[in-house]
């Protein structure tokens, strides 16, 4: 019996060895037997197939030469936990170096088999080729790694927003350019829905264009601008809708163009253009006004001249003259603005400058600001118009006199010499080229401004307080560009305000030249003749008699055509006194006859405009001496006699 016994037992073995080798060689998936000291004790056909060796050439191997490096941990960690009884089998994909040293793709079911006694015996290695799916799907990582990439560098904003199934969308990815927008870091609100991120107002704002894009199930086009933690920024914004396998719209795409910048630089071109179209016309009236003015100043000192003392029309026609000379100050604003005025330049200490007009500042502002000073000592110079930048600082100051109306309150006025370099981080000063500067800065404790009023501070005529003013900013303005400085301003509602301006220094230092301007000395009586060209009748008349009184006789001529005629008449003018701009034949041609037909006869020229605006339009010529309109009766009798003598 026990012999009988132990012979079945031998079949039993036999046939067990016949079944498994049958499943192996008809198995359409490679199958390994493996050994606890991962030797091959059995493999198929297309286990073989699959790592291109023979059965022969793979009993001499063990799994651990033809595994990856990179897989040989997985391995060992498998292994462990099969024998340990942590698991009865595993499943993993791993790489396998083929006989021709190519790589292959497995996902491996390995099983532990034991004995009856529930010791180790061997492992059954189970392999599928997944070596086609994991290559498309490296392909897809580096495709999608190198669309990241494109999407990193590009500067448009791109964000993905994923599609829930109760029609909400919950942030997938940012690029770069969207956090920088945005001030939004992708990793942190990657899974989040929007409304968890953004302000309440922003997120509806989006989100109602998100479903326009899934009710339309079509690309979208869109411009908001958004209240962002980085700012307020406008966006142009394109929307595209994403399907997936089952045709569903499942995802957003999102690509934006920052174009905040972009409707900036528009708005200040059209603000630009608004101010030079301004310019030409202010600049039109205020030579034409200028005249006029010239004319009632010239009447008015005429009469005060015959005038005798005490008489009761004396302090009405003092009145006269005092508007005429205040409305030629605001005239000259308007050329200013214009672009009409090229005053000449001068070497200036700014604190000295400030200082020598502190009295007429104190004048100037109401009695409840009190005015501050911390002027900087021994400041580079600056070439500039001294009367331009006195204009500069009282209009800044009685700007803040007017922002703290009848309140208490202070006015801050101080000066600094800056340095610029190549690239500030204030943007204010982007347009600086590198190099000294002198900031002035005058601030206020007074109401502040809106938005909405700073928005407009610079444009000309507009103003809070009361009518006729408004023009002082938008000259400051003009002034300011004109010497190729800039200027920055704050404020806040209730807070007061701020202008900081930078002006150049002078490129070679000189001693200041600015100062009161000296008294003429006395000339004797003046004789000769003296021709007078000036085609505002009101200012000829005045200026004619006023000649005539100082001993001279006097020729009038009220356009080109008659002066040239009177020239041809008498040999024996000694001067023409030529308005610059002329109708009819030009003053130019005025000047030309003068000099050619009369040598050695003086020419001094008129003008509402700047000298060198006035040399431009000679085109060269240059007269004995010029002065500019309105002027006072005195100065141009004390010119005229000089030049005569």
């Amino acid at each position: 019996m026990s012999v009988g016994g132990a012979g079945h037992k031998t079949a039993q073995a036999d046939l067990s060895a016949e079944a498994l080798q049958e499943i192996f060689s008809q198995a359409a998936i490679g199958i390994a037997q493996v050994s606890l000291d991962c030797e091959w004790l059995l493999v198929n056909k297309q286990y073989c197939e699959m790592l291109g060796y023979s059965e022969t050439e793979l009993r001499k191997k063990k799994v651990t030469d033809i595994t990856h490096p990179d897989d040989m941990e997985q391995d060992r960690m498998v292994q462990r936990q099969l024998l340990s009884g942590e698991a009865s089998s595993l499943t993993v994909e791993k790489r396998y170096i083929r006989k021709d040293g190519s790589v292959y793709w497995g996902r491996l079911h390995r099983s532990l088999v034991r004995d009856l006694e529930n010791r180790p015996k061997y492992f059954i290695a189970i392999v599928e080729d997944v070596t086609k799916q994991k290559e498309a799907e490296e392909a897809a990582r580096h495709s999608e790694l190198a669309n990241r990439q494109v999407l990193d560098i590009i500067p448009d904003c791109v964000f993905v927003m994923d599609v829930t199934s109760d029609s909400r969308f919950k942030i997938v990815w940012f690029n770069p350019a969207e956090e920088k927008a945005t001030g939004l870091s992708s990793g942190e609100v990657s899974g989040k829905f929007v409304e968890d991120v953004l302000s309440e107002d922003v997120a509806a704002k989006v989100t109602s264009h998100y479903r326009r894009c899934l009710e339309e199930e079509s690309a979208i086009s869109y411009d908001e601008e958004l209240n962002f933690p980085a700012g307020r920024r406008s966006f142009h914004t394109r929307l595209m809708p994403m399907r997936n396998s089952a045709g569903s719209i499942h995802r957003i795409v999102g690509c934006c163009i920052d174009v905040t910048e972009a409707n900036r630089m528009q708005a200040e071109a059209l603000a630009r253009q608004k101010l030079e179209s301004m310019g030409v016309l202010a600049g039109g009236i205020a030579h034409d006004f200028n005249n006029l003015l010239g004319g009632i100043l010239a009447s008015s000192e005429l009469a005060l001249a015959e005038e005798a003392a005490g008489s009761p029309v004396t302090e009405q026609l003092q009145r006269i003259r005092t508007a005429a000379i205040h409305g030629a100050e605001i005239v000259r604003q308007l050329m200013i603005y214009g672009g009409k005025d090229c005053p000449n330049r001068e070497t200036v200490d700014l604190s000295l400058l400030i200082e020598e007009m502190l009295q007429l500042l104190k004048l100037s502002i109401t009695k409840h600001p009190v005015l501050k000073l911390d002027l900087g000592a021994n400041l580079p110079p600056m070439r500039v118009n001294p009367a331009q930048i006195r204009q500069v600082v009282m209009n800044l100051v009685t700007n803040a006199s007017e922002a703290i109306g009848n309140r208490e309150g202070t006015i801050r006025l101080s000066t600094a010499w800056v340095r610029v370099g190549r690239k500030p981080a204030d943007a204010a000063l982007k347009n600086l080229s590198k190099g000294d500067y002198i900031k002035l800065e005058v601030s206020d404790t007074g109401s502040g401004m809106t938005p909405d009023v700073q928005s407009r501070v610079f444009d000309p005529f507009f103003s809070t307080k009361f009518p006729g003013r408004g023009l002082g900013l938008a000259v400051v303005q003009r002034i300011v560009r004109d010497y190729f400085g800039a200027i920055k301003f704050a404020s806040e509602p209730g807070r007061g305000a701020m202008f900081q301006i930078w002006l150049p220094c002078a490129s070679k230092p000189g001693a200041p030249s600015h100062g009161p301007a000296a008294e003429p000395e006395p000339l004797p009586p003046s004789t000769g003749t003296v021709l007078l060209v000036e085609d505002e009748d009101l200012l000829r008349l005045a200026v004619a008699k006023a000649l005539r009184k100082a001993g001279l006789l006097v020729l009038e001529a009220g356009d080109g055509s008659a002066a040239l005629d009177l020239m041809r008449a008498n040999d024996d003018i000694d001067l023409v006194l030529l308005d610059a701009t002329l109708p009819g034949v030009s003053s130019r041609e005025v000047f030309e006859n003068a000099r050619k037909e009369h040598p050695g006869l003086k020419v001094v020229v008129t003008s509402a405009y700047g000298e060198e605006t006035v040399h431009a339009t000679l085109d060269g010529l240059r007269a004995d001496s010029f002065i500019r309109k309105p002027f006072h009766l005195a100065d141009l009798i004390h010119m005229v006699g000089k030049i005569l003598h």
